[in-house]
């Protein structure tokens, strides 16, 4: 290979691309039974802000996972748009932690 090919992708990164695929499905899987069914979390005194927090925080937790996964996914490797995703489902889940259990 000549530096006229192009840079070389990183070493063993097709190896990851199925376990980022495996990621992919599943919190895929888990977005769309929490969207559906429900994730059994119920937080009767919420109202407003909160109860919307609660009702959908779990659910958007998991749909930028599946997200974050994917982007890595088709680019067989960690990215930063990839990690963006994954710190923001982060940030997503410690508001809806803290909706769940902290605020009144």
């Amino acid at each position: 290979m000549s530096a006229a090919d192009g840079p070389r992708p990183p070493r063993g990164a097709g190896s990851r691309r199925p376990w980022f695929l495996a990621a992919t499905a599943a919190a895929t899987a888990v977005t769309v039974v929490f969207a559906t069914v429900g994730d059994g979390v119920e937080v009767p005194g919420a109202t407003g802000l909160r109860a919307l927090v609660v009702d959908v925080g779990h659910t958007a937790v998991w749909a930028l996972l599946a997200g974050a996964f994917a982007i890595a996914a088709a680019r067989g490797r960690w990215t930063p748009p990839s990690n963006r995703l994954a710190l923001a489902a982060a940030v997503v889940y410690a508001v809806f932690l803290v909706a769940v259990f902290v605020w009144r």
